[in-house]
């Protein structure tokens, strides 16, 4: 296992290329988000997908989310852009707001929920859009802890998690937040709220109405 410590404002390229390299090659690496940190790999790519879920202990049925570099690629992981996630999206993102639309045919199996949805988001954090525009591919954003485990806010909690079983850490610096991203369904054409996270349904509520839960 290797740390690397990047600077979160004016991340080294150079390094984050390490990163790339090995998500590209279908290996699994921890990094920083704007939230906590997570386990990142080649969402397109089955078998690193599948490594993911082995590394955490998770259930299967519980899909993982995504991140994606800007609304072109998120747009090419889903079947249609509903008008609520455009509105949301305007608001929200990049930011800590995941939503949950109906997947496009050709994702991996085991990148989608028994649903045929997928949960994506377009981060606000330098290292997490440099990184996916390194990789040139979407990239798991799961939390970098054993199911059901606390959420890790350091470099430091990622390696007691999984040291020996990550090449690369990135180490971004002490998380902002001990909570990961809101999760929102806009898939049945309702807004549903699955998770609420940084950004509160009060916050939500305020640009779209009610939710439903």
């Amino acid at each position: 296992m290797k740390i690397v410590t990047i600077n979160p404002v004016r991340p080294q390229l150079e390094l984050l290329q390490q990163a790339a390299i090995i998500i590209r090659s279908g290996g699994v690496i921890g990094y920083p988000t704007e939230t906590i940190y997570g386990l990142g790999a080649d969402a397109l790519n089955p078998t690193a997908v599948e490594r993911v879920y082995q590394l955490k202990g998770r259930d299967q049925c519980k899909q993982l989310l995504i991140i994606a570099e800007s609304l072109a690629q998120v747009r090419s992981l889903i079947a249609e852009f509903p008008s609520v996630a455009k509105l949301l999206a305007d608001h929200f993102w990049p930011g800590p707001l995941t939503l949950v639309f109906a997947a496009a045919d050709n994702l991996p199996k085991n990148l989608v929920g028994a649903d045929k949805t997928i949960g994506v988001r377009i981060p606000d954090h330098r290292i997490c859009r440099e990184l996916i525009r390194l990789c040139g591919v979407p990239i798991t954003s799961t939390s970098a802890n054993l199911a059901g485990g606390k959420n890790p806010t350091s470099a430091g909690e990622v390696a007691t998690n999984f040291g020996k079983h990550l090449p690369l850490i990135i180490d971004g610096g002490v998380a902002k937040s001990k909570v990961a991203s809101t999760v929102i369904s806009v898939a049945s054409g309702k807004i549903r709220l699955l998770r609420e996270g940084v950004i509160k349904k009060s916050q939500l509520e305020s640009i779209t109405g009610r939710l439903y839960e």
